[in-house]
């Protein structure tokens, strides 16, 4: 055997076709449902009143694959499952079915079954399936048998009755079925560009969930309202990691940049109290990544204006705070020494919350308190409103 003997393209396709359907039902349906995979039926969609929707999913892979085709395997082996299943009394007999392919399927006995609803229609579905029976392959023969048993009439005819079919015309597989999914799942305008994303992550919570369950020993039936619960918690994730500054090596500031920069007035008010040039450089390392984030997170973050100004007052609560004790405490220094304190107790090291979450970059911060100083809002001189005040004059 070749090692390419071993691969199964197919059913892994179709498996995994049942949890995109699995995963369709859950964002679909209302609160309190529950969806099975490999439960009832391939999925089965459990209501709050009782009610019950059995799918069928026949994925293919063929570029002429005709799951559901008259003398098929499949056709004839969902209606002959469904069948036991009524007769049995195993769903309750106002159960819905539905038959599921990726497939666009032409004119068939499927697509008439979907459509019957009267019983002129139904009886039509029944005589043409007693045609398609006739001189059965060996290999389905036993299936066609179960189904056209006459003691089964009755009940294959309620089945049509309550059958509907779904293929690739009706948006049942592909992007297509990817597409409904993301729409019920209703998600922000800010994260609607992350759909595919977001789905692909759901589903491998759903691979999860449902593996958990078969090693318990217990069948896969998936709570929709713990779906949501879910949806919610990688929503709020990824706000919070769009809400979140970036690294700041991953904001490359060049040497002309500083240089460009080197007459801002918040350099000035660094002037007043170091002539330390890394300082000083740093400091306008922190004040431009700041403003690329603070663009970046207004446009692409949901971060808005309230939330700034928000961020901004509090940190100049916190200035003067710092002040009043450092121009309180070292009185007898030099303006200059007093101002190099407020400036590194003020902006080394502290990381303000924004929008209600924790900053994990001390540069949002710290390049905030030089805007702030660029505005000449805050200063570290114990006199830097004078003193920038003839600056000021003087350009």
């Amino acid at each position: 055997m070749t090692l390419t003997q071993h691969s199964a393209p197919g059913p892994n396709a179709g498996f995994d076709y049942q949890f995109e359907r699995a995963l369709y039902w859950l964002a679909k349906s209302p609160a309190g449902f529950t969806i099975g995979i490999e439960t009832s039926d391939d999925v089965s969609i459990q209501g709050t009143q009782g009610t019950l929707l059995l799918e069928q999913d026949k994925h293919s892979i063929q570029q002429d694959g005709e799951p559901f085709g008259d003398r098929s395997k499949d056709l004839w082996n969902t209606l002959a499952t469904w069948i036991e299943a009524l007769d049995g009394e195993e769903v309750p007999e106002t159960s819905r079915f539905l038959m599921v392919t990726n497939k666009a399927l032409p004119e068939c006995i499927a697509h008439q079954i979907g459509r019957a609803q009267s019983d002129a229609e139904v009886a039509d579905c029944v005589a043409a399936l007693k045609k398609a029976s006739h001189k059965p392959p060996k290999r389905i023969s036993h299936l066609m048998k179960r189904v056209m048993r006459s003691d089964s009439k009755a009940t294959l005819q309620r089945l049509i009755s309550q059958c509907d079919l779904a293929d690739a015309s009706t948006s049942a597989a592909g992007q297509a079925l990817r597409g409904q999914t993301v729409s019920h799942l209703q998600l922000p305008a800010w994260c609607v560009s992350q759909a595919d994303s977001i789905v692909d992550e759901l589903l491998g919570w759903l691979h999860k969930t449902v593996l958990a369950a078969w090693q318990a020993g217990q069948s896969a039936w998936v709570q929709r309202d713990h779906f949501v619960n879910q949806l919610h918690a990688i929503i709020e994730r990824r706000k919070r990691e769009a809400t979140r500054e970036r690294a700041e090596h991953l904001i490359p500031v060049t040497e002309d940049t500083i240089g460009k920069n080197k007459a801002s007035r918040f350099v000035k008010q660094l002037h007043l109290v170091t002539d330390d040039d890394t300082t000083v450089d740093n400091a306008i390392r922190e004040f431009i990544r700041c403003n690329i984030e603070k663009t970046r997170l207004s446009e692409e973050g949901n971060i808005t204006d309230e939330d700034w100004k928000t961020f901004e007052a509090s940190l100049f609560s916190r200035w003067q705070k710092i002040r009043a004790r450092v121009r309180r405490t070292k009185q007898s220094s030099v303006e200059e020494d007093i101002g190099y304190e407020i400036l590194t107790d003020t902006t080394e090291d502290y990381r303000e919350k924004l929008a209600g979450s924790d900053t994990e970059q001390v540069y949002l911060t710290s390049g905030t308190y030089h805007r702030l100083a660029d505005v000449v809002r805050v200063g570290w001189h114990p006199r830097f409103e004078e003193l920038m005040g003839e600056f000021i004059a003087a350009e």
